[in-house]
């Protein structure tokens, strides 16, 4: 990579600086331009313009650093470049009244090639750093810092290891009403439809594998899930029937109607002696069922399995 020589002032520089310490004017650096000329160090005092200029970039920030010193800084690159040139000479140019004026010159030792910018070829983007410091019109000093430039494999290692850094693969990325994060932050995304996001490990007795897809989106209770309960119903009616054992005097009638012990020792129904009066000893008589019968309810439609939720557009990173 090239290096460069410390800015020279031309002498239409050092005319803007007396007439600015002179309070006879200002001036304001306006752009940086490159040029393929070479310069010998001689020749820098005496120019006004550059001869083949290729580029020219605007002053992209100003800097006070003290009283005596500025710093202005500069983006290089080969950005809409149609054509590749030897980047030999840096110029920095002022405004006065309306007008562009060479400030200072830099030239390069071992000039380096600005390639033209093609698909997929390389890519430069060079910050220029320049460091005025003068305390008057004939004691200037200033200094140029080229920072590296960059291909367009190095930006995208970079930004492969910014996403990986922000996003890892395997990482999810929620929004709302949001595009493919792929046009935002690159690498490659799938989106997550119509479920809902659980964490990995056991979940009562069940193992819940990464990426594993588990749940259902309705479900049909089980006996077994059924809550415990009652039901009140009516019974219908089976015929007549009587209960009794077999009675053991003929005299009065012995048969399944009671036992009868011929003695007078029972009061009847009219106050008196009653012989055939039962004693209470039955046995069950007249086998029969009853039908019993609950009445339905319920549709027996599978339940929908949705809790509350706010709906969002999911996403995760595949590569």
């Amino acid at each position: 990579m090239a290096t460069y020589n410390q800015f020279v002032v031309t002498d239409a520089g050092r005319a803007l600086l007396a007439k600015a310490v002179a309070n006879k004017g200002t001036f304001t650096i306006s752009s940086i331009k490159t040029s393929s000329h070479t310069y010998t160090q001689g020749e820098i005092a005496a120019l006004y313009n550059l001869d083949d200029v290729k580029q020219s970039f605007p002053l992209a920030s100003a800097m006070t650093i003290d009283g005596t010193t500025i710093k202005l800084q500069f983006n290089v690159t080969n950005v809409g470049l149609a054509k590749s040139y030897t980047l030999a000479t840096l110029g920095v140019y002022a405004m006065y009244n309306n007008s562009e004026t060479l400030f200072a010159v830099s030239t390069a030792n071992n000039p380096d090639v600005m390639n033209a910018e093609q698909a997929g070829a390389l890519v430069r983007n060079i910050l220029a750093t320049v460091y005025i410091k003068t305390s008057n019109a004939s004691s200037i000093s200033i200094a140029v810092d080229m920072d590296t430039y960059v291909t367009k494999a190095m930006l995208d290692a970079a930004e492969k290891k910014v996403l990986d850094l922000a996003h890892p693969i395997g990482s999810v990325y929620l929004q709302v009403g949001g595009t493919d994060p792929a046009t935002a932050f690159g690498g490659t995304w799938k989106k997550i439809e119509g479920s809902y996001l659980i964490a990995s490990g056991s979940y009562d007795g069940v193992t819940l594998k990464p990426g594993s897809r588990v749940g259902e989106t309705r479900h049909e209770i089980s006996l077994k899930e059924m809550p415990e309960h009652d039901h009140e119903g009516d019974t219908d009616h089976n015929g007549k029937h009587r209960h009794g054992t077999w009675g053991e005097n003929p005299k009065y009638g012995g048969g399944p109607f009671g036992i009868y012990d011929n003695k007078p020792n029972h009061a009847g129904s009219n106050g008196g002696i009653d012989y055939d009066n039962l004693i209470y000893n039955t046995s069950t008589d007249g086998d029969h069922t009853h039908h019993f019968t609950t009445g339905k309810s319920g549709g027996g439609n599978p339940m929908r399995v949705m809790p509350l939720a706010t709906v969002v557009d999911a996403w995760y990173r595949t590569a």
